[in-house]
């Protein structure tokens, strides 16, 4: 665990350890409650990302506080929606064939991203519908925060 702290600019904590990962959401005090600021470039990032993990205002159930009921009901319904698909999932789908075969080292990684992008996103919406256009999104939302750029990342956060 790295730690970078400038009082009244940033204050950041880069985990990659799965234990540590693991320790932290276990840990009651690691919630989702945003206060107000107390970081500059932390609110920055934190007003680009809850934007960005949100849906028609309404922040995924990941972005909100464990206190919230509505948080816990939507976690259940989701487990058992997903306990419900297991037998389908199981024998492995014909739409796994192009992920098979990126995995033994050939396709594009654009193709296997559309692909995985679909199976998965089908799991949490029957109308889902992975595209190139979602798929460039993703990548725009993984590389988000680990951006370095200022300039950049004060223009995504004002645009």
């Amino acid at each position: 665990m790295k730690r970078w702290r400038i009082p009244g600019l940033v204050d950041r904590i880069d985990v990659s350890d799965p234990l540590e990962i693991s320790q932290i959401v276990a840990d009651p005090r690691a919630d989702r409650e945003f206060h107000t600021p107390t970081a500059l470039l932390n609110w920055v990032l934190l007003k680009r990302a809850l934007s960005a993990l949100s849906f028609a205002g309404k922040r995924f159930p990941t972005m909100t506080s464990r206190a919230v009921h509505a948080r816990s009901t939507e976690r259940d319904d989701l487990w058992n929606k997903l306990q419900a698909r297991i037998p389908a999932i199981r024998p492995g789908p014909d739409e796994l064939e192009p992920l098979a075969k990126w995995v033994a080292g050939s396709g594009d990684e654009t193709e296997v991203g559309i692909v995985t992008q679909q199976l998965l996103g089908s799991l949490f919406s029957d109308n889902f519908r992975a595209t190139p256009e979602s798929w460039r999104a993703a990548q725009i939302l993984v590389a988000a925060p680990r951006l370095s750029n200022i300039p950049k990342l004060l223009w995504w956060t004002l645009s």
